[in-house]
């Protein structure tokens, strides 16, 4: 009688993993299938943004192969690949707070030179482009905008006020300056023919 694959047991983690550390790379692929939905499913409750969840635990697979001989022997696989995506949460939460600060101060800077520059009655085209294009956004996007930059509340204040999280503030306002960016740049070309 022939046996069926039923008969035979799924290897363990251990059993896979030491299957690599010997050289066969190919014991790597059946980790990645059984722990893959864990480590997404917790780096989405980290971090909400799909692109940025699939990115980060791609790069924790990536690392726990190429580092794999520092896993403990008697340690949990799926605890160690946690880890190492919990960290690379953390490292893609702080660098997108740097860039926000940054963003944030550039554009403060960047309205602040725009009304130093305008002379009571005279509008330049940046500005008055920047108030046309802001009438052209919806109404919760321009109250947004309003309150965070001529009220200056903070992301924390603004989500405690609409009844949303500081992320989402965050990427609304990052996609907000975005289409503003890009409605500017796209009126000053015309006005440049």
């Amino acid at each position: 009688m022939a046996a069926s694959e039923s008969d035979f047991p799924e290897p363990t983690d251990a059993g896979l993993i030491a299957r690599v550390r010997g050289g066969d790379s190919g014991a790597f692929a059946p980790l990645v299938r059984r722990h893959l939905a864990a480590v997404r499913a917790f780096v989405a409750m980290k971090l909400p943004v799909a692109h940025l969840a699939d990115e980060i635990t791609h790069e924790s697979f990536v690392f726990a192969f190429q580092n794999l001989d520092a896993l403990a022997s008697a340690g949990s696989f799926r605890a160690w690949l946690r880890a190492i995506a919990w960290n690379l949460v953390r490292k893609e939460l702080l660098r997108f707070a740097r860039e926000q600060a940054n963003l944030s101060q550039l554009e403060r800077s960047q309205l602040a030179d725009l009304a130093a520059a305008n002379t009571p009655g005279v509008a330049s085209d940046e500005a008055m482009f920047l108030e046309e294009c802001l009438a052209t956004l919806p109404d919760t996007a321009r109250h947004l905008v309003q309150e965070r930059y001529r009220r200056g509340l903070t992301h924390e204040e603004l989500a405690a006020a609409m009844g949303r999280t500081a992320e989402w503030v965050r990427v609304t306002l990052f996609r907000i300056r975005a289409q503003l960016r890009e409605c500017i740049t796209g009126k000053l070309e015309l006005a440049n023919l």
